[in-house]
């Protein structure tokens, strides 16, 4: 679902957003949406290395006033996979 978010965002041009909304670079939208497609699938570490990645990359920007729900929607979606995981894995592993 992440990974359709990030396919989807692809096709937005930045030209469509509100004057100042943050949208992250297009080669950013495409190759995380390809990590998370790809790594969901795969290995439970490599998507909570990316979520953060992305996170530290995007977030206080997407933060930033004027927001979009956009940016919104995948600064939360990948926090939320983040989180999800990361307790997954430090939290309920043997």
């Amino acid at each position: 679902m992440l990974s359709a978010l990030f396919a989807a965002s692809a096709l937005v041009p930045p030209a469509a957003l509100r004057q100042g909304a943050y949208l992250p670079p297009y080669l950013h939208r495409v190759g995380f949406s390809i990590v998370f497609g790809g790594a969901g699938s795969i290995i439970m570490n490599a998507v909570i290395a990316w979520s953060l990645t992305y996170l530290f990359l995007h977030l206080r920007k997407s933060l930033k006033s004027p927001r979009h729900p956009l940016t919104l929607a995948m600064a939360s979606g990948t926090a939320g996979c983040a989180a999800l995981y990361g307790t997954e894995y430090f939290i309920y592993q043997n």
